[in-house]
């Protein structure tokens, strides 16, 4: 038989094994946890700085696209304001607004001008040349038909003291500007 105390000894030895074990497996534990933490933290970096290039390539294409957005607007600006017809000069004196204003081709009786306010609307009507068929344009960039062109004036004026003249294909608008009264205050 087997005596008490070897007993006692192989169950304090079994509980040793099992009590080192379990800290091995705790250790284990512990080591994996630390291994992911680090893995995780290392995972999480990169995804930040693939994050924050991404974001940069972001606002850098934003940018661009603005840019040329910005660009495209200038140029369409540009283009718009070239064809606005008929084109014309705004002078203002002291005393008068003047519209010089180009019709090549238009006849007088084509001519409608009409003001309201601090607005002046001119309207030309340009006729087009007959084509013959022989005829075969190469470049073809004058406009015919009517057009009207509203231009908003700097100041008020004298609507019913207006005068317009016609010659050389150049519309002369001559519009005298409504003086301001001055009132004079008198010092204490």
């Amino acid at each position: 038989m087997v005596d008490k105390d070897e007993m006692t000894d192989k169950m304090d030895d079994i509980k040793s094994n099992v009590s080192d074990k379990k800290d091995d497996v705790a250790d284990s534990i512990n080591q994996i946890k630390e291994d992911t933490q680090d893995k995780t933290d290392d995972m999480q970096e990169e995804v930040g700085k693939k994050r924050t290039q991404a974001e940069k390539l972001l606002n850098n294409i934003m940018n661009t696209v603005k840019n040329k957005q910005e660009e495209v607007g200038k140029t369409l600006s540009d283009y718009t304001t070239a064809l606005q017809k008929p084109l014309t000069d705004i002078i203002e004196t002291n005393e008068n607004i003047i519209l010089k204003i180009d019709l090549p081709a238009v006849k007088k009786e084509d001519i409608e001008i009409g003001i309201a306010g601090v607005s002046i609307d001119i309207m030309a009507k340009f006729e087009e040349e007959s084509e013959d068929e022989d005829i075969n344009y190469i470049q073809k960039e004058r406009s015919y038909g009517e057009t009207t062109r509203t231009i908003t004036l700097p100041s008020e004026i004298k609507i019913k003291e207006a005068s317009a003249k016609f010659q050389n294909s150049v519309l002369t608008i001559k519009l005298p500007k409504i003086k301001e009264a001055v009132h004079k205050i008198d010092i204490n």
